[in-house]
């Protein structure tokens, strides 16, 4: 492990020692100046940095004991409770006997120079009470970092989880998408070429500029509006060549920033999806009408195309809008699409704000 790594992980931990040694010191000072009034301040100082470093030793110690290997090994085994509370309390009772230890033995006779003699009795019930508070402090604080730290840790995890499948599931419904789109493509230049049509040379460059943008941009996470627009255009360029002049196309825009970011091939389903089931299954005059505004990042995109009734109906659950809309649900946290149809016209109302991109 990289010393950055291992220093980054230290850190919190010599910071909080630090802190909580930094007490303990202030509380021995505070105490040496009401019993040992004749010494100097510098010399409490240093007297008082001895006597807390060796009492927090053992403040430590328990800390570490408790969090990292008697709550693990108790919650990793689940052992029998005698067993478990007797893993807690020995340890428990020996940091307060090593307290004790220390200052009947060490500290007071010779840091604090036998001018304040040690209780006659090993066992005082009042210090003794007093030091069971003082050593579960540090442990139950340094316990509660690392429990809220370790959820932390899990809550990061099971994001960075969730986003790897919700990125592997968009790779796969785009995946789909490109083979549907290039599918219904060539089947109309398959018509024209039965036909021995001339647009069919046309028809072909076309595909060729449709090819070329999902090669090298429908890759991306995010495109300028005015390359998906553009896309679009091309799309209905070709397909119009395909009906001639039995197909009336209306395409209005109206975008205050070209450069807004918009995740290709969002819109393409829906329009391919009006002449899919409008147009192609339409004997007379038929129209499509788009309608796309974008103003401030909301974006609001319209399309109605008509119908015939003793047609087949739209399928909200056809590949295209199904992955739409499980897209929409991916990429975007504020998004809406609604679908409708009335007498002979079907129309699917979209909003996205396309601010909202990846904010899940």
């Amino acid at each position: 492990m990289p010393i950055f790594d291992i220093m980054k992980k230290a850190f919190p931990h010599i910071l909080f020692w630090l802190g909580y040694w930094a007490l303990l010191e202030y509380a021995e000072f505070l105490w040496m100046k009401n019993y040992i009034p004749e010494w100097t301040a510098s010399k409490m100082i240093g007297r008082s940095v001895i006597a807390s470093f060796l009492y927090g030793l053992s403040h430590l110690s328990f800390a570490y004991y408790l969090t990292y290997f008697a709550l693990p090994k108790i919650v990793k085994n689940r052992s029998a409770a005698l067993l478990n509370i007797s893993m807690i309390l020995l340890p428990y009772m020996a940091s307060i006997c090593a307290i004790i230890f220390l200052a009947h033995h060490f500290v007071l006779p010779i840091v604090y120079e036998g001018i304040v003699a040690p209780a006659k009795a090993f066992f005082d019930p009042q210090k003794f009470f007093s030091l069971m508070i003082e050593v579960a402090f540090p442990a139950g604080l340094l316990l509660a970092f690392r429990l809220v730290n370790t959820q932390l840790a899990a809550k990061q995890r099971e994001k960075d989880l969730l986003q790897t499948q919700l990125s592997t599931e968009l790779r796969l419904l785009k995946s789909q998408l490109n083979p549907h789109f290039l599918f219904n493509t060539l089947n109309n230049i398959y018509a024209l070429s039965r036909k021995k049509s001339d647009l069919t040379p046309e028809v072909v460059l076309k595909l060729s500029e449709l090819l070329s943008f999902l090669l090298y941009e429908a890759g991306n996470d995010t495109i300028p509006i005015e390359k998906e627009v553009k896309f679009l255009e091309d799309y209905i360029d070709l397909q119009k060549i395909r009906f001639n002049d039995g197909l009336s196309v209306v395409f209005n825009k109206n975008i205050d920033q070209a450069s807004d970011p918009i995740a290709p091939l969002l819109l393409l389903p829906l329009v391919e999806n009006a002449f899919k089931h409008g147009a192609s299954e339409n004997h007379f005059d038929s129209f499509i009408n788009i309608d796309l505004k974008l103003q401030k990042g909301d974006m609001h995109f319209k399309i109605e195309n008509s119908f015939e009734k003793n047609g087949h109906h739209h399928n909200a659950g056809n590949i295209g809008l199904s992955n739409t809309t499980r897209q929409l649900e991916l990429m975007y946290r504020q998004q809406k699409m609604e679908i409708d149809r009335k007498e002979n016209v079907f129309s699917i109302s979209l909003s996205v704000n396309l601010n909202s991109y990846g904010k899940m």
